[in-house]
């Protein structure tokens, strides 16, 4: 597996770590249209999502602990999961304005 990478990372290495499983440190966005994590530090952050990747969980039974992602949203998270780029026809996440996704399997206070 995967170091682990700052969001900035994982994206510029996106064609190489396609489908694979990484290790991604950042700020957790948990909201209604909004399930991301985002580069830290702010500073060094493209505008809109393109330093952020969007979280899913894929489609079984299985889901997000919201309450325990609630009490982590803002706050620097360490997410493990497998990455997949945005097709060129259509972004990750609402809207698809996410330029990939994180197939979750861990997801703990940094």
């Amino acid at each position: 597996m995967e170091n682990q990478l700052s969001v900035n990372e994982a994206l510029a290495r996106l064609p190489e770590l396609e489908g694979q499983h990484i290790q991604v440190l950042g700020i957790l966005s948990f909201g209604f249209e909004e399930v991301c994590v985002s580069h830290f530090p702010a500073g060094e952050r493209a505008d809109g999502y393109r330093s952020s990747i969007w979280l899913s969980v894929g489609t079984g039974s299985l889901g997000f602990d919201r309450e325990a992602c609630r009490r982590l949203d803002g706050k620097r998270v360490m997410v493990e999961g497998s990455i997949y780029a945005a097709t060129p026809t259509m972004g990750c996440g609402h809207l698809g304005g996410w330029p990939a996704e994180l197939l979750v399997r861990t997801l703990n206070r940094a």
